[in-house]
């Protein structure tokens, strides 16, 4: 029987596109908290969504580690 897609092991490749991918992401929400002017709420928001996404970065880095 398949295993669903999320129980799937991921490849080293899939992980590092998701690696790069968040790492971009969080570049350009810390780019907008810098040089674009928003609510506070608003800011707040991007700050703990960058901050979940250095998380998912330091998790997905240490299970790539893991593979080799």
């Amino acid at each position: 029987m398949p295993r669903k897609l999320d129980e799937q092991e991921k490849s080293k490749k899939n992980l590092q596109q998701q690696i790069r991918h968040t790492k971009d992401r969080l570049r350009d929400a810390e780019f907008a908290l810098e040089h674009e002017p928003m609510s506070p709420g608003r800011r707040k928001e991007l700050e703990e969504k960058n901050e979940n996404r250095r998380k998912d970065i330091w998790g997905k880095t240490k299970e790539l580690r893991e593979m080799e």
